[in-house]
């Protein structure tokens, strides 16, 4: 079982890979990202509630048949290349929550850094 911030850095990585590799095999993908099947299916389950913003229609479209993966936002591939626009109060969050996260324990000293 991971810790929150290895979910959370296995899930972005999951969305750069999927995008370059339609049709992945789950049982690949759990095998490149050392996960179990099930924490990966956890994973891809959680995906689609995420977005680029709080717009509608910015949310992921991942999909799987049990047996292989597919990304669906041909619209969106090129705005997810994009740099980041963040309105003031956003990047404030960002930077608060960053700063939160680098006092959490078991925290690798490299990933404190980085933020």
């Amino acid at each position: 079982m991971s810790n929150a911030i290895d979910q959370t850095r296995r899930m972005l990585s999951l969305v750069t890979y999927l995008r370059e590799r339609p049709g992945a095999r789950v049982s690949e993908v759990a095998r490149a990202f050392g996960v179990t099947e099930a924490e990966l299916i956890g994973d891809l389950n959680v995906l689609p509630l995420c977005g680029t913003s709080f717009r509608g229609g910015d949310l992921l479209d991942i999909d799987t048949d049990g047996e292989r993966i597919w990304w669906h936002n041909p619209g969106t591939a090129d705005d997810v290349a994009q740099p980041l626009r963040l309105a003031a109060d956003e990047a404030t969050a960002l930077l608060v929550a960053a700063r939160a996260v680098a006092n959490l324990p078991g925290l690798r000293d490299s990933d404190r850094q980085a933020l």
